[in-house]
C-alpha cells in the first residue's frame, strides 16, 4: 500500500516525518509500508500521533489559524494594499488560497490512511487504540472544518482514492461535509475523556466543541446565506443553531472545564502550565511540555523592533474601538466617560491585555535580558526601565531606523499585538508557548449565541456572557432583548478571542458584514503637527499626537439599530484627515465573492470538471 494515497487529483501526498524528540513522536517512513501495520495499539498510536503533525502547518512559522484575523480589517498585514487581507490579491491564483487547500488535503490524507489501516481490526483493538482513533477522527475534521468554512463545497474523503476513482472527483455540498462531521465527532466523542490524560491530546470538550462550533457556523451560513449568492434556510438554521447550544450546554455542564481567572496566563508560557489555565485551555497546538522542554521554535514574537523584535501583522483602530469602556458603554455613548484625549483609560481590561497602546510598558526578554521599554510613536528617543524603575533614554528604532519602515508606527497604524507577547518568562527570538486552537470562553458564547439565534433567551445566556466578562470585572447583562444581546456577544467575540484561532475572520463571513467592514481605509493613531526633525545642535521638536486630539474625534458607528450599529463598526472618515491611515484601495476591493475562497485554479486545472465558486468565474 502506498505511503498516503492522492486524494485529490494532481496533488502529491508524499509526507515525511522527522523524529524529533518532542512529546508526539514522529513516525518514520518505513513504517506505512506494510499493509496490515495499523493493527495494534502501538501502531495506532504512531499513527495518531503523525496525524497531529498534519495541524502544525506553518506559514513564515506561524500556525495557520492565527493569520486569519489578519485577513480582515481588525488586523493586518505589513503590506499596504496589498495583501489579501485588503482583498488587493488575485485570489484565483494566490499561494496562501492553494496551500491551505494542498496542506488541508494533506492532512485528511494522512487521517485516512490511519482509519483505513485500522478499520479491519477495530473489533480486536483495545480502549486505549480506539481512543486514538477517535483523536484521528478528530484531526480529519478539523480539516474539513476550515475547508469548508474556507472554500464552501469541497472533495470530500473518508478513505483513500484509487486513480480510477478520482477520475470522477466532485465537490460534495458542504452540508453534507457537515451533516456527516457532526455525528462522526459524536461518534468519536464517546471513546474519549473530557479532558485528555497526555499533554496534547485531543479529548471529548475539543470533539464536542468542535462538533459545537461547526454547528453554530452551518446555523448562519443557513440564516445568512453561504457564500456570494448562498440561499438561506430558516428551518435548517434552527435545528443547526440547537446543535450548537446543546452540545455546548452538555460541556458546560460535565466537562470539568473553567474559566481561568488570570487572563493573561492564558498566553504565556508558565501561565499555561498552571491548572487554572489547562482548565480553561481545551486544545492547543503544543510547542513545549510539562517539563518545559522547547519542541518547537515559532516566532510568534511580533513585538517592537526597540525590543530586540519586529513586526509584520498589526491590531488597528476598529478592533481598538470595539472594546468598551470600564463601565460597560461603548466610548460613543452618553456617559461613557470616553475622553478622545487620553482613550485607552478606563476601557475594558482585555485591551491593554491584547493590545500595547502609546504609553504602555513592552515587557520582554532579549538574549535573556529582561527589558522594559516605554512604547513611544511620536519620537526618535524611548525610555528604558530597569528592574529599579531607573530610566534611561534609548533610541527609538520603531520610530528611527534601516527597519522602522516595517514597524508599527510606519507600517502599522500605532499599535502592537501584546496577546501572545508579553515576553515576561521567554525569549522573544525563542517563544514555546502553545498557540490555543479552542478554549472554554468560546464554548460559553457559542452557546450564548445559539440561543440567542433561537430566540430561546432566559437566565442561562445572560449567565454564559457574563461569565466572560466577569473574569475582567466587566458590567454583567440583564438583557433580555435579543438585538442588544446578538450585539453583546458579537462584541465579545471580537473583544475575547482576539487574534486567537482567527474567529472573526468565518465571524466577518457568516454575519456577512464583510461590505460593512472594509467600507473605509484602515484608520490609527492621531497625527502630530508642528514636529521638527532634530538637526545639528538642535534636539528637534516632537509633540504627542494624542495632546492634540480635538474633542469632536470620537467614531461613530452608525445610525441606532443598523447593521454597523449592530456589529460595532466604528467610522473615521470625518476626521480621518488627522489619523494614520493605510490601506486607501480598501474600500473598492470588496466584493461579496469573497465571503468563499476560490476553488485553486492549479486543482482545476488538474481536474476541470470541478466547479468554481460564484464570481471567480468558470
Amino acid at each position: 500500500m502506498n505511503l498516503i494515497r492522492k486524494t485529490i487529483v494532481g496533488l502529491a501526498l508524499v509526507i515525511g516525518f522527522g523524529s524529533c524528540d518532542d512529546y508526539l513522536d514522529k513516525e518514520p517512513l518505513s513504517d506505512y509500508l506494510s499493509s496490515n501495520f495499523y493493527n495494534n495499539e502501538a501502531a495506532i498510536k504512531q499513527g495518531a500521533n503523525g496525524a497531529y503533525q498534519g495541524l502544525y502547518m506553518e506559514s513564515s512559522q506561524l500556525p495557520f489559524f492565527t493569520l486569519y484575523d489578519m485577513y480582515t480589517p481588525m488586523g493586518i498585514e505589513r503590506a499596504d494594499n496589498s495583501s489579501i487581507g485588503v482583498n488587493n490579491i488575485v485570489l484565483e491564483s494566490n499561494f496562501v488560497v492553494e496551500s491551505q487547500w494542498a496542506n488541508f488535503y494533506k492532512g485528511v490524507a494522512r487521517a485516512n490512511t490511519v482509519l483505513e489501516g485500522s478499520a479491519p481490526y477495530i473489533n480486536s483493538l483495545s480502549d486505549k487504540a480506539k481512543q486514538y482513533i477517535a483523536e484521528v477522527k478528530v484531526i480529519r475534521a478539523t480539516h474539513y472544518h476550515y475547508l469548508t468554512a474556507l472554500y464552501g463545497d469541497v472533495p470530500f474523503f473518508t478513505k483513500s482514492v484509487t486513480p480510477e476513482e478520482q477520475k470522477a472527483i466532485a465537490r460534495t455540498p458542504w452540508t453534507e461535509i457537515v451533516d456527516y462531521l457532526l455525528n462522526d465527532l459524536e461518534e468519536a466523542s464517546t471513546q474519549l475523556p473530557w479532558q485528555a490524560d497526555e499533554f496534547g491530546r485531543i479529548d471529548r470538550s475539543y470533539a464536542l466543541g468542535l462538533k459545537a462550533r461547526m454547528a453554530l457556523y452551518a446555523g448562519s451560513w443557513c440564516k445568512e446565506g453561504f457564500g456570494e449568492k448562498g440561499v438561506k434556510d430558516p428551518a435548517k438554521a434552527a435545528v443547526y443553531f440547537d446543535i450548537a447550544a446543546q452540545t455546548a450546554k452538555r460541556i458546560m455542564a460535565e466537562s470539568g472545564r473553567a474559566l481561568d481567572p488570570n487572563f493573561d496566563d492564558l498566553f504565556t508560557r508558565a501561565g499555561q502550565l498552571t491548572p487554572a489555565a489547562k482548565k480553561e485551555n481545551i486544545f492547543a497546538l503544543a510547542y513545549s511540555d510539562q517539563a518545559s522542554k522547547k519542541t518547537h521554535y515559532q516566532s510568534f514574537g511580533e513585538i517592537a523592533r526597540t525590543v530586540g523584535g519586529q513586526s509584520g501583522r498589526f491590531p488597528t483602530q476598529l478592533l481598538v474601538d470595539t472594546y468598551e469602556m470600564a463601565n460597560g458603554k461603548r466610548i460613543d455613548e452618553a456617559g461613557s466617560g470616553y475622553d478622545p484625549k487620553k482613550p485607552f483609560l478606563n476601557r475594558d481590561p482585555r485591551l491593554k491585555l491584547t493590545i500595547y497602546t502609546h504609553q504602555d510598558h513592552i515587557i520582554a526578554s532579549s538574549g535573556g535580558v529582561k527589558q522594559n521599554i516605554l512604547m513611544e510613536l511620536y519620537k526618535p528617543t524611548t525610555l528604558s526601565f530597569d528592574a529599579a524603575g531607573n530610566s534611561t533614554s534609548i533610541s527609538n528604532l520603531d520610530y528611527t531606523g534601516s527597519v522602522a519602515q516595517y514597524g508599527y508606527i510606519q507600517s502599522g497604524v500605532g499599535y502592537l499585538w501584546r496577546k501572545y507577547n508579553y515576553f515576561n518568562d521567554e525569549i522573544v527570538s525563542e517563544p514555546s508557548y502553545n498557540i490555543l486552537m479552542m478554549r472554554y470562553a468560546e464554548i460559553l458564547l457559542i452557546y450564548a449565541e445559539a440561543k440567542i439565534e433561537l430566540n430561546q433567551i432566559d437566565g442561562t445566556v445572560n449567565s454564559a456572557i457574563n461569565e466572560v466578562r466577569s473574569r475582567v470585572n466587566m458590567p454583567g447583562t440583564t438583557s433580555s432583548d435579543p438585538v442588544r444581546l446578538r450585539q453583546l456577544v458579537r462584541r465579545e467575540r471580537k473583544v475575547e478571542l482576539a487574534r486567537e484561532t482567527g474567529l472573526h475572520f468565518f465571524d466577518m463571513r457568516r454575519w456577512r458584514t464583510g461590505a460593512l467592514e472594509n467600507a473605509e481605509k484602515t484608520y490609527g493613531f492621531p497625527l502630530a503637527t508642528g514636529v521638527i526633525p532634530a538637526s545639528g545642535n538642535n534636539p528637534g521638536t516632537y509633540p504627542d499626537g494624542y495632546t492634540q486630539v480635538t474633542p469632536d474625534m470620537v467614531p461613530t458607528y452608525g445610525g441606532a439599530g443598523s447593521a454597523r450599529d449592530l456589529n460595532d463598526l466604528a467610522l473615521y472618515a470625518a476626521y480621518g484627515s488627522k489619523l494614520r491611515q493605510r490601506d486607501a484601495d480598501r474600500p473598492n476591493n470588496w466584493k461579496d465573492k469573497y465571503y468563499l475562497w476560490p476553488i485553486p485554479q492549479t486543482e482545476r486545472n488538474k481536474a476541470p470538471w470541478l466547479s468554481q465558486n460564484d464570481g471567480y468565474g468558470q
